[in-house]
């Protein structure tokens, strides 16, 4: 009896907030349904390979910055670029051209310094150097040819026929410390790096040009997104370039 006095709203289950329930989801999904599908990573890859005194972190940050839409990646070591090329191929590759050539890639766009696509390497000693004594020196370069072919490769410089004994190194200041340690008699220096090398040592530097020490300057490779890449590329700032060791594009 006492339960047939209570009122009708106190013995009907409260289906409002399962009804409300049941609309946010169905809107959540129409709203799901409805909105364009989201891009996950970037549109275009890089990667970056060059001689610079720069961390490969901070010229990374560098290029990025000056690139919205390209995901960038610099390696320090040319053993790493080779690697990633290889098993993950970006949609253009950036490095000196001679990096390119070891690697069997054309130069699609070809960087410039006043003009030149190749800059001046200066051989670097503590010692006096001659053109006589070139076969019988040590040397430091910085790794731009696959390990094997490095010596041939400065052979080519020097203007010699013998491959001579060459110690790779992957920055520029490496170099200086291969002749602080004597672990070289002379190392090839691009001529750009000169005067901030000389500075970074007490030591007495001879130099010597010469006129087969020319190296070809950065240039890329398209592998895929030809069009949106070198848009971007070609709109690089010039401080960018600047630490690329180039002014322009060709």
């Amino acid at each position: 009896m006492k339960a047939r006095c209570l009122p009708r709203r106190a013995i009907q289950p409260r289906r409002a907030p399962s009804v409300l329930l049941t609309a946010a989801l169905l809107l959540g999904i129409c709203l799901l349904l409805l909105s364009p599908p989201s891009t996950a990573g970037p549109d275009a890859t890089l990667y970056v390979y060059a001689v610079t005194p720069l961390r490969a972190r901070a010229l990374e940050q560098k290029i990025e910055e000056s690139m919205p839409g390209v995901d960038v990646t610099v390696f320090g070591k040319l053993s790493d670029f080779k690697t990633a090329l290889e098993t993950s191929p970006p949609s253009a590759a950036l490095s000196p051209r001679p990096v390119l050539a070891s690697l069997n890639r054309n130069a699609d766009l070809q960087g410039l310094k006043a003009g030149s696509d190749a800059e001046q390497y200066l051989l670097v000693s503590t010692k006096s150097l001659t053109r006589d004594m070139l076969l019988s020196l040590r040397y430091g370069m910085i790794d731009l040819v696959e390990r094997k072919a490095l010596p041939k490769f400065v052979a080519g410089l020097l203007g010699v026929s013998d491959a001579p004994e060459v110690r790779r190194v992957t920055k520029i200041e490496d170099l200086l410390q291969l002749l602080q340690f004597q672990t070289a008699d002379a190392v090839l220096l691009p001529e750009r790096f000169r005067s901030d090398f000389e500075s970074k040592s007490k030591m007495h530097f001879t130099m010597l040009s010469l006129s087969t020490a020319k190296v070809g300057l950065v240039a890329v490779t398209f592998l895929s997104d030809r069009q949106f890449i070198e848009g971007a590329i070609r709109k690089l700032p010039r401080h960018v370039l600047a630490d690329l060791g180039v002014d322009e594009w060709k």
